[in-house]
């Protein structure tokens, strides 16, 4: 029997009338392959849920291997995830063993031999060593793509989670999925998960590949026959009908962000909420408008560092203006800026060394210790001539220190560090402290910054 017939035969097994199915098969690199399906209902209201997240699942091993019914396969299927390669990469080869995850959280499923074995591994720890872990974690500017394994090795039960550098557009020109891992968080158990040690974040990997991304594990599975419905596209079209969120961002030549987000409908609230609208919405869309009658200018969700909006208004709405700002007349936000010609906001890929580095150059090290000062989020970029620069600005550690857990900090700027580039974003200078800025004030806060965007009030 050739393969696609037998595929399309094991496929539909499960299939249910009334739905579309996604059905999806994953190569294994060792010949065997994984073949999934769910049900998948069509996107309605503010929150579609785009697939269904229960796949049932089983494995055919190569040269025509009896067939091992995996049981359900838990996974996320939304907007900006859930594609078959992100899918497929969840499965992994490792020893000549398939590994699979469970239909919950801390479950693993093996296949040796033709048989099938699972068990749970939940790591657990007080809130004082998670803080600990995911403060390391904030240190390297990591992010999680949402890769888990678990493997017994010569006794031992060992955890990792993947984690990258993308952190907020550090990889602005490359797919969240597609950049390479750089550490892990790990965590071992030699009593049969009965006790775990403390989270690990660690570039020495036991169950991945550092350098390659998630979805380029040499062990994990690829897409094969994929019949995946997309509803992307659709979410997209209902977020811009309905009511609305708005929020302008006002600069000082009157230029304009316009930052909108879809509200929920009311039978939605009334279903999710009681009423009550979320404290935050997903960004739709960020556009730049030059001036009245202008056409406005898109500009990447992420390079804005804005992912939410805040639907009450007060202090945190005009916080989302503070991304934006006007520096040595360029419009800047987030981590990009208006190009040259005037037509699009530029995405710059920076090198680790500059972008929230974990150790910045000894030299800027001791500035900071001597002087007690420490950087934030607020990096912003900026050109004069042909020259780019991106700066952090350094505040008081005293200030920070004393700023209540959950605010804002609102501490004056004192200093900024530095990093320039001659030739257009490809090559960037050492991270160096400098007393006068190109963007920034000193003795002002970011909301007190002279160039920064304003709240626009109706």
């Amino acid at each position: 029997m050739k393969t696609s017939l037998l595929t399309a035969l094991v496929l539909g097994l499960h299939a249910q009338p009334g739905f579309a199915q996604d059905r999806l098969e994953c190569l294994l690199p060792q010949g065997g392959r994984i073949l999934m399906e769910g049900p998948c209902e069509s996107p309605s209201g503010y929150r579609p849920e785009t697939c269904d997240t229960q796949y049932a699942t089983r494995y055919l091993g190569p040269n025509g291997a009896a067939p091992v019914e995996l049981g359900i396969t838990s996974m996320r299927r939304t907007d900006d995830s859930g594609t078959p390669a992100e899918m497929c990469a969840n499965f992994h080869v490792r020893d000549g063993a398939v590994h699979a995850g469970g239909a919950a959280y801390g479950q693993y499923r093996t296949v040796v031999q033709g048989k099938l074995s699972a068990l749970e591994a939940k790591p657990h720890y007080d809130d004082a060593v998670e803080q600990q872990a995911e403060r390391a974690s904030a240190r390297q500017a990591l992010s999680r793509p949402g890769y888990t394994r678990m493997a017994v090795l010569g006794g031992t039960w060992v955890v990792e989670e993947a984690l990258t550098r993308w952190h907020w557009g550090h990889y602005a020109d490359v797919d969240f999925y597609r950049t390479p891992l750089s550490h892990v968080s790990q965590t071992s158990s030699t009593d049969e998960g009965k006790s775990w040690s403390a989270p690990l974040i660690t570039s020495s990997s036991r169950l991945f590949t550092i350098g390659a991304s998630a979805l380029d594990q040499p062990d994990a599975a690829r897409p094969g026959a994929a019949v995946i419905a997309d509803k992307r596209q659709q979410r997209l079209d209902l977020q811009a009908q309905g009511k609305q969120l708005v929020l302008r961002c006002r600069l000082p030549d009157r230029s304009e962000f316009v930052f909108s987000g879809a509200l929920p409908n009311e039978e939605d609230l009334q279903r999710q909420s009681g009423g009550k609208l979320p404290p935050f919405v997903p960004v739709a869309s960020v556009a730049y408008v030059a001036a009245p009658g202008r056409a406005a200018i898109g500009v990447d969700r992420e390079l804005s560092l804005i992912m939410g909006l805040p639907t009450a208004p007060g202090p945190q709405q005009e916080q989302v203006c503070n991304s934006a700002g006007l520096a040595n007349g360029v419009p800047y936000i987030g981590i990009s800026l208006l190009d040259q010609g005037g037509k699009r906001f530029t995405h710059f890929p920076f090198p680790d060394k500059i972008w929230y580095p974990s150790e910045p150059p000894r030299k800027v090290s001791a500035t900071l210790m001597r002087e007690q000062l420490t950087y934030s989020m607020g990096a912003a970029l900026t050109r004069r001539a042909r020259v780019l620069a991106l700066e952090y600005p350094l505040v008081s550690q005293a200030c920070i220190s004393a700023v209540r857990r959950g605010e804002p900090p609102a501490c004056p700027i004192g200093a900024v560090m530095r990093s320039e580039s001659h030739d257009n974003g490809l090559s960037w200078s050492d991270l160096a402290v400098a007393k006068t800025s190109w963007i920034f004030t000193s003795g002002k806060t970011p909301d007190q910054q002279p160039g920064r965007a304003s709240l626009v009030r109706e």
